[in-house]
């Protein structure tokens, strides 16, 4: 967190924050069954749906792009709640018994899980569809992450996202769900949505991964208690 917050006291304390908020995400990983759109309407906020259904009205395929903030898997199922059809990229656990929870806790709100590595093709045949393809973005678990600074610092992100977004054309919408004190409990968030295309021009891999490294870096600096980045992250 030193990068975030330079005030030692403070990281302190939001570290004990950090614990806290995670606790209540595995709550609500296992209430998925309570979850539907009387939840929505009592307790969710969305702020930004137009970005999203300026993007469906216009036909474009669409990648939602998000971090291990907030409650990313609770945001894919309110997604659809809300009525659009969702597939979320995620990464097989070692234990299979918790995958098949996993992806059983994720069916019940109506979102599909496709593996990462093995579920490429079935990626590209989602954004055909219309589906949206959701990708955990913030960090590699593999070792041919792309090289992006984010407050200040280095550290590696994945290319999928950003090669599925160059190879079909599709725009990436970062969306975040973060818990809230005022108002309702929770926010779901649709921020401006960003083209693999500068006018005519297909942008690079360095230029896509960057835009995208900026908006993260604005939520990791407004929400630092809710960024669940456990392991080492940082290059130096």
């Amino acid at each position: 967190l030193s990068p975030v917050v330079n005030n030692e006291k403070r990281i302190k304390k939001i570290v004990k924050q950090v614990l806290k908020n995670f606790a209540l995400y595995l709550v609500d990983f296992f209430r998925f069954s309570k979850i539907n759109k009387d939840f929505i309407k009592k307790y969710v906020k969305v702020k930004g749906l137009n970005s999203l259904g300026r993007l469906i009205r216009e036909k474009k395929k669409i990648i939602a792009f998000t971090a291990h903030l907030g409650n990313y898997e609770l945001g894919a199922a309110l997604i659809s709640l809300l009525g659009y059809r969702i597939c979320a990229v995620a990464l097989p656990h070692k234990d299979r018994r918790i995958t098949r929870f996993f992806n059983h806790q994720m069916s019940l709100c109506g979102v599909e899980v496709v593996l990462a590595g093995i579920g490429i093709k079935h990626c590209f045949k989602a954004l055909k569809e219309g589906k949206i393809v959701a990708f955990v973005g913030d960090r590699s678990f593999s070792s041919n992450g792309e090289e992006v600074r984010i407050c200040g610092r280095r550290c590696f992100f994945p290319r999928g996202p950003i090669f599925l977004s160059l190879r079909t054309g599709a725009y990436i919408l970062p969306s975040f769900l973060v818990r809230e004190r005022k108002e309702k409990f929770y926010k779901l968030i649709f921020e401006n949505p960003i083209s693999p295309f500068e006018g005519e021009r297909k942008k690079t891999e360095k230029e896509l991964i960057q835009e995208c490294a900026l908006v993260l870096e604005k939520y990791i600096h407004r929400y630092p208690e809710q960024w669940y980045m456990f392991g080492k992250y940082w290059l130096e």
